[in-house]
């Protein structure tokens, strides 16, 4: 996992002194997916994700006397989707495209210390319960399947999504993938 937003924040412009908001780009992710086949070329597809971006800090205050030592602040998206997936040719056997919609509540943690002036410190989490972040959007993906089973195939998945109600990209994933076909 990928994740664009988390590398978006602002940490250096105005008070408070110090802030710690931005998480590391490169995070992890998994879900799980159940499609119903339409005919032998596509699917109708509903999903679930989760992803993690985190970030450790380490931080001896200078401005007020604060001491941070290997906590780590994260980023937890969680992906509801519906998506339709098609066979890409008859010639490439086993690519399929996906195009979907997807539906995003995160929880957000942060950290700002502020000046001797203002004093103080503030660890948050903020998330849908009580800041109500939610986000909508659409993906575009490709999944490429092998089969080693009668009944499983082996695969790797990519997905680009695209928050619509933000207007910019909000992650790209990689993810191995296990598929079992009733």
């Amino acid at each position: 996992n990928g994740n664009f937003f988390v590398r978006s924040y602002d940490e250096v412009g105005g008070p408070p002194a110090k802030r710690f908001l931005n998480k590391n780009f490169i995070g992890s992710i998994g879900g799980l997916e159940m499609a119903y086949s339409l005919n032998k070329k596509s699917r109708l597809g509903l999903a679930f994700a989760k992803s993690t971006n985190s970030k450790e800090i380490d931080y001896s205050g200078n401005v007020i006397p604060v001491t941070i030592i290997n906590f780590h602040i994260t980023h937890i998206n969680n992906f509801f989707q519906l998506f339709y997936d098609r066979n890409f040719s008859k010639k490439i056997s086993g690519l399929n495209y996906q195009v979907g919609l997807f539906y995003l509540r995160m929880n957000q943690q942060e950290i700002e210390i502020a000046d001797r002036l203002n004093g103080g410190v503030l660890v948050e989490e903020r998330n849908y319960k009580t800041n109500k972040l939610e986000e909508g959007g659409a993906f575009i993906g490709l999944h490429y399947l092998k089969k080693i089973d009668p009944k499983f195939d082996l695969g790797i998945k990519s997905r680009v999504y695209y928050t619509i109600s933000t207007n910019s990209f909000e992650a790209i994933t990689l993810t191995p993938t296990l598929t079992y076909h009733f």
